[in-house]
């Protein structure tokens, strides 16, 4: 006698539609890393796995080719028609929702795993085994900033030159290279350095011009 139970599995916002014929033949439930298993009376077994990242759903059971008492209706689609509408829908880039009336069991899944296979003396019947996996849908949340100053960040100080400055002097009117030595180096005698100095552009050393900037040794 078929079960009040029905298993159903939706595509495309509902607009394709896949009730399975035969309920598989146990129904368990695990929450979590906690392995309790809920017996739900003429409805088989469903294995549920959750763990942190989504809940993982295990099953096994047939499409047949021809009615029979187990069957939960009589008019059946081709397995073969069922098989490719399944994995159609297992590379689509939209999930499937997964149902079983009377229970809590009614989410988004993708499909991982799904194949099938004949056993011998009934062709055309397709055993199958499929895994879902829950369809958490991510989103991005984008914070708009109105009226925000941008912070630039600051130049790198600039490198200090620790090498000593030269010191120099620019020649004014009535300048001679002895008043220069007494006032920037503290002693006149010490004219011959500023001399050798500034060879290059003073080639007599009672003769300078004003606006001559004259380099100088340190005091």
């Amino acid at each position: 006698m078929p079960s009040s139970y029905q298993i159903w599995m939706t595509h495309n916002g509902g607009t394709e539609k896949l009730r399975f014929p035969v309920l598989p033949e146990r129904f368990n439930v695990r929450h979590g890393m906690n392995n309790t298993s809920v017996n739900i009376q003429g409805l088989g077994e469903l294995v549920i796995k959750q763990d942190p990242a989504a809940i993982t759903i295990v099953f096994a059971s047939f499409f047949p080719i021809h009615p029979f008492p187990g069957v939960q209706f009589e008019d059946l689609e081709s397995p073969a028609d069922i098989e490719a509408r399944i994995k159609r829908w297992q590379v689509s880039d939209r999930p499937v929702q997964f149902m079983v009336t009377g229970t809590s069991v009614n989410r988004y899944f993708v499909i991982d795993s799904f194949f099938c296979y004949e056993k011998g003396g009934d062709i055309g019947t397709l055993h199958y085994n499929m895994s879902l996996r829950e369809y958490k849908e991510t989103s991005v949340r984008q914070v708009t900033v109105e009226n925000e100053v941008a912070t630039i960040p600051e130049p790198a100080p600039a490198r200090v030159d620790n090498r000593a400055q030269e010191l120099t002097h620019e020649v004014v009117r009535g300048d001679n290279l002895t008043a220069i030595a007494r006032r920037k180096l503290g002693d006149g005698s010490r004219w011959p350095e500023i001399f050798e100095m500034n060879r290059d552009i003073v080639s007599n050393p009672n003769l300078i011009l004003p606006g001559q900037v004259l380099r100088l040794p340190a005091a």
